[in-house]
């Protein structure tokens, strides 16, 4: 396999993004991190029921 010397602009882009995401979630607050899980729970939750699996996302209060 040939290493890959050159990327493609495009893609270059959509690293730099990647890594700008995961430097602002990691600068947010346990709180904040707290509620973006719960979301992801709910996102996911209704995806799990349709496959029959038993679901339970955390609930947690809005402050």
């Amino acid at each position: 396999m040939e290493a890959v010397d050159k990327v493609n602009p495009e893609v270059a882009h959509l690293f730099v993004a990647k890594q700008a995401r995961r430097r602002a979630l990691a600068a947010l607050s346990f709180p904040e991190k707290v509620k973006a899980v719960v979301k992801l729970q709910q996102m996911a939750a209704p995806l799990l029921r349709a496959r029959e699996r038993i679901v339970r996302p955390w609930s947690c209060s809005p402050t």
